[in-house]
């Protein structure tokens, strides 16, 4: 049997995404092999493959965080799990683009068994960061006012639906035609492109918002404090901007500044989010939280917004779609 997988490769020039076939290896101790139903495609995906990520990985290399799958072989002194089992996955950014991965336990959690996997991977990754931004770290608070800066995107739509569930009054930006995405989940869109949301926002509340989610990073930073009420809260979880200009140099000064911030010149606090490194410091709360996610996906409590499901070896469309702004929700590959 082969392994389909896809890797960032070099010939030369810029970095390409190129598929390969290999054989199958056992797996090793400890090690559990998973036949892949779905992986998630991130933004993140597209950095380290143009090397916008500080320590990027060097190619060749398989990018990806969130699988759903079935375990397919268990290596040595695997207890936990058996084949047959439908499991989620998740990686620190690299090996999820494959048919089939390798996972350590502690990478794996129990999934339902007839859960759809192409709604269920957008959990693992997006709706994780979204709930423990909101809850894990911001705390919120029902009738809260939260802005959520690129509402219309994988995370930005969880976050919109779970705001929804907690009952919080949201504001999210996004481009023009996407503004009935954000609608639909009772926030009031604003257009990033043709307004400013710093002026929309002292409009229509000025009292302030109690949460900004800001994965856009440079001047929207400073911005999105200015929105903030006495008692507001920033959660900066990306740097997306770093697409369109700028050097990883920026995104390193940034964060780290960030980090050191720890709150506002008004005083109001301020986090830095990383899934992979909450979940390092966490994993009860990683695997707790993915459970509880996967539980309300199976009740039908929520229903992750799937943009486009594109087979594993078209990954490189896949990546252009999200790279372009051309999709809204998860963009998915599916494997044959």
């Amino acid at each position: 049997m082969l392994n389909i997988r896809v890797i960032v490769t070099r010939y030369g020039g810029p970095q390409v995404i190129d598929v390969i076939e290999e054989p199958l290896r056992k797996p090793e101790k400890g090690e559990i092999r998973v036949k892949v139903q779905a992986t998630g495609v991130a933004l993140a995906d597209i950095m380290r493959r143009e090397g916008k990520i500080p320590m990027s990985p060097i190619p060749p290399f398989t990018p990806g965080y969130d699988v759903i799958g079935i375990v397919d072989e268990l290596g040595e002194d695997v207890q936990k799990y058996s084949v047959g089992d439908k499991v989620a996955v998740f990686f620190n950014g690299t090996g999820g683009y494959a048919a089939y991965v390798y996972a350590k336990e502690d990478e794996i959690v129990a999934a339902p068994a007839h859960i759809d996997a192409v709604k269920a991977v957008a959990v693992i990754l997006n709706y994780v960061t979204a709930y423990q931004m909101l809850h894990r770290i911001a705390k919120v608070s029902e009738g809260e006012r939260i802005l959520i800066h690129g509402a219309s995107g994988g995370v930005g739509t969880a976050l919109l639906e779970l705001g929804k569930l907690a009952k919080l009054e949201m504001y999210g930006t996004a481009s023009l035609a996407k503004h009935h995405i954000v609608s639909q989940y009772g926030a009031m869109p604003i257009d990033y492109r043709n307004e400013d949301f710093v002026d929309v926002l002292r409009l229509r509340a000025p009292e302030g918002m109690d949460v900004v989610f800001d994965p856009i990073g440079g001047r929207n930073y400073e911005r999105s404090m200015k929105t903030l009420s006495k008692n507001g809260r920033f959660i900066g979880y990306g740097y997306t901007s770093i697409l369109q200009q700028g050097d990883p140099e920026d995104w390193a000064k940034d964060w780290e500044n960030l980090a050191k911030k720890q709150t506002t010149e008004k005083g109001n606090s301020v986090y830095l989010y990383a899934i992979s490194s909450l979940k390092k410091e966490r994993l009860d709360w990683f695997q707790e939280d993915v459970r509880f996610l996967l539980s309300l996906l199976e009740e039908g409590k929520i229903n992750p917004l799937i943009s486009h499901c594109i087979p594993l070896r078209e990954a490189a469309q896949a990546q252009e779609l999200l790279g372009k702004s051309l999709s809204v929700g998860k963009v998915v590959l599916i494997c044959e």
